[in-house]
């Protein structure tokens, strides 16, 4: 069995610090930013989200299709990596800052336009990102402890996330410094922080992508290539049942990480600084899950492991919202479900998907990874936006004012239920959809053995 080294495994997960950071910094905060520093009304807020997503929704196959075409003297997947770097950092920047000239008409406007670029620029690195693991170990289980290491690294930048924005800005606005510059002030530090977790993957992974010997060919680019791919993938079995799982997966994800500032900030009534240490728990109890997870997964394989601790985070929820958070014990409980409910999603599906592109090389001959896991990111922005929308409109309706610095008590319920059995319907769905995945540890040998009897 094909071993990676630590060198190997450490410099793969870097950038994960980024996916997790920049992702987990726009759904935790910007609408949260918009709502409460903007003014934007909470379901135009969700709108733009939706914007967002229907876009990220259309350059996935993109960019997947651009990313499996590409050759160049760097490789195939690290130069779309590192060029993607530089405008997720300044989006991340520009996305946080209330510039005077822009109108209130025209905001919505303005951050959408944002939005837009930002996820550009996220599925600009991730997809090639993704895809770029499936270079470094066709193994199953070195596949599976590869995204261990790079869920800690996700865990690390979810920590990030969540212990330094709030306080940051609180302790900026303390120092004198305008709300506006201070929300900037921040955007950009975690952009400086996303681009140098990158760099620091771009760099290891030389040996991993190869320059390509027809470095010169430009890949051309026909959108009905790109339907066509996507079509035959969806004919894959495997990859239906994943979408099924990503989809109400992310959209519990969504709703319960957004809803999650809410619930802090006017429910449990804590300050900034408090919010941030409760919240950086998820990212404490994350670590602390991955080596559980790999016994289970070691023991009941992915699709066990993920559902038996997806199980126990919905009960937890259920139980939390029967009996209530009234104390710091019942918040630290509360987190605990998040994490089970948020957290196990990001170390197991990304290798169902690469086990997915090994099934599809044995049916078609073909190495399509970063189109395959182009569809786990359309799912995921479609479900993410979905997710916020429905959590906009649900806040709108109960009586959410952004402007008020307390709730009513319509609005505090919905908040609860928002962030502890809505999301957990979602991911009741998802559990049943992984248990129907096909590709185990066992059936992944046998289309390995396959594949090497047949010289694909």
């Amino acid at each position: 069995m094909e071993r990676l080294s630590m060198k190997d495994k450490l410099g793969y997960g870097s950038a994960s610090l980024a996916d997790s950071l920049s992702y987990n910094f726009i759904a935790t905060y910007f609408m949260f930013f918009l709502t409460t520093a903007v003014g934007i009304r909470p379901a135009t807020a969700g709108m733009i989200t939706v914007i967002g997503a229907v876009w990220n929704g259309f350059i996935n196959p993109v960019i997947g299709y651009f990313a499996d075409h590409i050759r160049t003297s760097r490789g195939r997947r690290r130069p779309l990596i590192l060029f993607s770097s530089i405008p997720l950092a300044l989006t991340l920047l520009f996305a946080f800052t209330d510039f005077p000239f822009v109108s209130a008409e025209g905001k919505p406007f303005y951050y959408g336009i944002l939005l837009m670029l930002f996820w550009l620029s996220y599925t600009g690195f991730l997809v090639p990102y993704l895809a770029l693991a499936s270079e470094y170990t066709t193994d199953y289980d070195q596949r599976t402890i590869l995204r261990f290491f790079a869920s800690m690294f996700n865990m690390a930048g979810a920590l990030v996330n969540f212990l330094i924005p709030s306080v940051a800005v609180e302790w900026l606005q303390d120092a004198g410094v305008p709300l506006s510059l201070a929300w900037s002030l921040v955007g950009g530090m975690v952009g400086a922080v996303c681009f140098i977790s990158i760099l620091l993957t771009f760099l290891s992974s030389k040996k991993k992508d190869p320059p390509c010997v027809d470095s010169g060919a430009r890949p051309g680019f026909n959108p009905a290539d790109v339907f066509r791919e996507y079509v035959s993938l969806f004919t894959l079995g495997p990859i239906r049942q994943l979408i099924v799982a990503s989809i109400a997966t992310l959209i519990c994800y969504s709703i319960m990480l957004a809803d999650m500032v809410y619930f802090l900030t006017y429910n449990m009534k804590c300050t900034a600084l408090q919010m941030s240490l409760f919240m950086s728990l998820r990212a404490v109890f994350g670590i602390l899950l991955i080596p559980l997870v790999a016994r289970l997964t070691v023991r009941f394989d992915k699709r066990g492991a993920f559902g038996l601790l997806s199980v126990i985070g919905i009960a937890g929820m259920v139980v939390l919202r029967m009996t209530g958070v009234g104390s710091t014990g019942g918040i630290i409980c509360y987190m605990l479900m998040v994490t089970l409910c948020t957290a196990i999603y990001w170390s197991l599906m990304p290798s169902m998907y690469l086990d997915v592109c090994d099934y599809d090389r044995l049916k078609t001959g073909k190495r399509r990874q970063a189109t395959i896991v182009s569809f786990q990111g359309l799912v995921e922005a479609v479900s993410g936006g979905i997710g916020t929308m429905l959590l906009g409109f649900l806040l709108q309706n109960a009586g959410f004012d952004g402007g008020a610095p307390v709730q009513t008590a319509s609005a505090c319920e919905w908040i609860f239920n928002c962030t502890t059995v809505i999301p957990g319907a979602f991911l009741a769905i998802a559990i049943i959809a992984v248990w129907r995945y096909p590709l185990t540890r066992s059936v992944h040998r046998e289309i390995m053995e396959k594949i090497g009897e047949t010289g694909e």
